[in-house]
């Protein structure tokens, strides 16, 4: 089936083309997956490191071998989700036509996983895998990352819809029918406009809090190559009192959330519950010791009586009512 884009997208790429040469494609813009990370949406890629990329640095590989399977499984489950989402939906899913490039935005790229067509219109449709662990973030929405990567791809195809459907735990597929949104598009186009031109450019983009920028700057600074470095007093200073002040700020925190549990649990008592104006403002209940399985391991005793290194029994607290 030949796709039609009313926006006039065209196909740069063809699907299946040499590594080498989607790399080299994927240099020349911004696509679904780095429009989330330059947003701060993905904890596993930073900002500076799509930048470094986009401006042709050797980027240092994170080397985490549950994220690289993870990423390799959802390759080679694609085909199932994409039958899964037409089981479900009676739609079909028709394959990538490749890299995909906005007509009068060339920096705009995107690659489908899938296309699909509803009432003879054409739509994107993504295809994602997660662990059971993420259930609750796909039961009633589609998570941010995902949404926003979901827009871009409307926004380069200028597509009406979109569907998304998820495996997740390899058991269960959920499915998300996706409008396209002109506030998210407008506002994501002013974000990539501000960071395709430091990639211009080569300023770098500022650094943010997040833990993927540590993680990266970890990765590229991993050991240290001169003894010292003279750097500019305020701007140092600046940054040992914004720490400093940041832990003040979470040891203050730690206190007020220890004091107010323990007034909680000083109410609760004997009581396994506690109720306020007709029902549950949080529970106390006990649970079991958990098991020390590291030491118990040292055995090597495959018929260990795992009891012994137990610990001992607690209570846990359970907030019911948040939003007081």
């Amino acid at each position: 089936m030949t796709l039609t884009y009313p926006s006039g997208a065209t196909v740069v790429l063809a699907p299946g083309a040499p590594a080498d040469e989607w790399h080299a494609v994927r240099k020349t813009g911004i696509g679904g997956s780095d429009i989330a990370s330059i947003c701060g949406l993905n904890p596993y890629t930073s900002p500076l490191e799509i930048w470094l990329k986009k401006r042709g640095e050797t980027v240092p590989r994170a080397d985490n071998a549950i994220l690289s399977e993870a990423a390799e499984m959802g390759h080679e489950l694609e085909p199932i989700v994409a039958r899964r989402f037409t089981k479900q939906t009676g739609l079909p899913a028709i394959d990538n036509p490749g890299t995909l490039r906005h007509p009068t935005v060339p920096y705009m790229l995107v690659n489908l996983d899938r296309a699909t067509i509803e009432n003879q219109e054409m739509g994107a449709l993504e295809l994602k895998t997660r662990s059971s662990y993420a259930l609750n973030e796909w039961l009633d929405e589609i998570p941010g990352d995902v949404q926003v990567q979901t827009q871009w791809q409307l926004a380069v195809t200028g597509w009406q819809f979109a569907y998304v459907a998820c495996l997740i735990g390899g058991q269960r597929t959920i499915v998300h029918r996706l409008q396209r949104d002109e506030q998210m598009i407008t506002d994501l186009i002013t974000i990539a406009d501000e960071f395709w031109g430091w990639v211009q450019t080569g300023q770098q983009p500022p650094l943010d809090g997040s833990k993927a920028t540590g993680e990266l700057l970890d990765r590229i600074h991993p050991q240290p190559l001169q003894d010292f470095v003279v750097a500019d007093a305020t701007e140092v200073e600046h940054w040992l009192k914004q720490r400093a002040h940041a832990k003040e700020a979470i040891a203050a925190a730690d206190l007020a959330l220890t004091d107010a549990e323990n007034h909680l649990k000083h109410i609760a008592g004997d009581a396994a519950e506690v109720h306020i104006r007709g029902e549950l403002a949080y529970s106390w209940r006990p649970r079991r010791g958990q098991i020390s399985w590291k030491t118990a391991a040292l055995e090597l005793d495959p018929d260990l009586d795992p009891e012994p290194y137990r610990g001992a029994p607690t209570r846990v607290l359970n907030i019911h009512l948040e939003n007081l």
